[in-house]
């Protein structure tokens, strides 16, 4: 959605012409096709009249407003909503236009007030309940959102907009599979939507069903081709795919459209380990490195230091890393790893007992640090790993080839970017 909120289009609709104000100016005033600071001159022009009815100053203030808060300048707009509703104060319309006023200014819990006002002057509007949703949204008030959603479902079943809303909040809850039936029922009403069909491609993602999230991703890139979240999402829908190189081509596309983005970064340098190339993981992640105290960029940098060879780099960036996130587990088995290669047993011991307290429920951990020399408890149930995806299943293989000492099947069980295939790599 372009806003989450909806706004009343009556103060168009109503705007009949009348003599003192029916020349240009008002009627550039109330054109929403034109750009909003040219509407805020013509609506000041035309208020600045003499012998303005009631009615034609109303609809001027609220023109202005509206035009006002398109601007960004919301306390401008606040104070003409008001003069507005001293005129006409049983107006929802401008009750529910200032709400999503005091909502761009960041005070969704004055907005409910005006909400609040408008639903009781009109309780059969939707949207009211609508815009409420999402101030409560904003405060946090989530059972409260769902319920308004839900009463303006009832009142409104056919506009997509709401479903979207509410699958919004239901995402942000954790329930992605009502999220999904949600975005569903927008798509059904409106399939040309490509905010709740990306939506729900993430969330597809989410719950391991990459196949069926690529489609989604496929059809939604054809509308939005310079939307970097889009071509790093359908990018690890690929990774998780293990069309690693596939998965690269759509990370390089998000990293040239958004070169900060630290995830597509690391994203990237993950698929090209995938595809065998660790020259480019490292090409990838070198060039900040010096700068970086994103502590996931130097665990994963050290990773792929080690698998190029560069043992001494490595070494450096992970303590880096450890120094900025001490609780990092996978930084202290890669340290682990380098401290066993350099032949300090006793210290690369210590790390790898670090490594699983930090992190007592991962078994890729566990194995890793094991094969360092860390004791791990023969009493406690196999820890699991999951294999939804084709990316899941191939490090669940490494992981287990690794714990039962099967080195040369860890190293070829296709997860060349995982913690599990550095061990298996620097291992004799």
């Amino acid at each position: 959605m372009m806003d989450r909120l909806a706004l009343a289009a009556l103060l168009v609709l109503a705007a009949a012409p009348a003599s003192a104000a029916s020349d240009s100016e008002a009627r550039l005033c109330r054109d929403a096709q034109l750009e909003p600071l040219l509407r805020v001159e013509a609506c000041s022009r035309a208020l600045a009249l003499r012998d303005l009815t009631r009615q034609q100053h109303l609809l001027l203030l609220g023109a202005r407003a509206s035009a006002l808060d398109e601007l960004g300048d919301h306390g401008r707009a606040i104070a003409d909503f008001d003069s507005a509703l001293v005129l006409a104060p049983d107006d929802a319309a401008l009750h529910l236009n200032r709400g999503a006023a005091k909502i761009h200014d960041g005070r969704p819990a004055d907005a409910i007030a005006d909400y609040d006002a408008a639903i009781r002057i009109r309780p059969d509007w939707h949207l009211p309940y609508f815009n409420r949703a999402v101030a409560l949204t904003d405060l946090g008030q989530r059972a409260a959102a769902l319920k308004d959603y839900e009463r303006a479902i009832r009142l409104k079943p056919d506009d997509a907009w709401i479903y979207v809303g509410q699958g919004d909040v239901l995402a942000a809850s954790g329930d992605a599979v009502r999220a999904i039936e949600s975005y569903d029922k927008a798509l059904s009403l409106r399939p040309e939507l490509d905010d709740p069909r990306a939506k729900r491609a993430n969330l597809l993602l989410r719950l391991d069903q990459p196949e069926e999230a690529l489609l989604e991703f496929d059809r939604v890139l054809l509308a939005n081709p310079s939307k970097a979240p889009l071509w790093r999402s359908r990018g690890e829908a690929k990774f998780q795919l293990a069309r690693y190189a596939d998965a690269a081509a759509d990370l390089e596309q998000a990293l040239a459209l958004s070169p900060r983005d630290g995830d597509a970064r690391r994203a990237l340098a993950r698929a090209y380990l995938g595809a065998g190339d660790a020259e480019s993981a490292w090409r990838t992640l070198s060039p900040d490195l010096d700068t970086t105290d994103d502590a996931a960029d130097l665990t994963l940098a050290a990773m792929v230091a080690m698998l190029t060879e560069r043992l001494s780099v490595a070494d450096a960036l992970v303590r880096r890393a450890i120094d900025l996130q001490p609780g990092n587990a996978a930084a202290q088995a890669i340290l682990a790893l380098a401290l066993r290669q350099q032949g300090d047993a006793q210290l690369a011991r210590d790390a790898a007992e670090l490594a699983v307290a930090f992190a007592p429920d991962d078994a890729e951990i566990a194995a890793v640090a094991s094969l360092a020399g860390a004791e791990t408890s023969v009493d406690r149930a196999p820890l699991l790993l999951p294999t939804k995806t084709p990316a899941q299943a191939a490090r669940a293989a490494c992981v287990a080839d690794l714990s039962s000492g099967d080195l040369p099947a860890a190293r070829g069980a296709g997860a060349a970017w995982s913690l599990c295939h550095l061990a298996a790599q620097s291992t004799p």
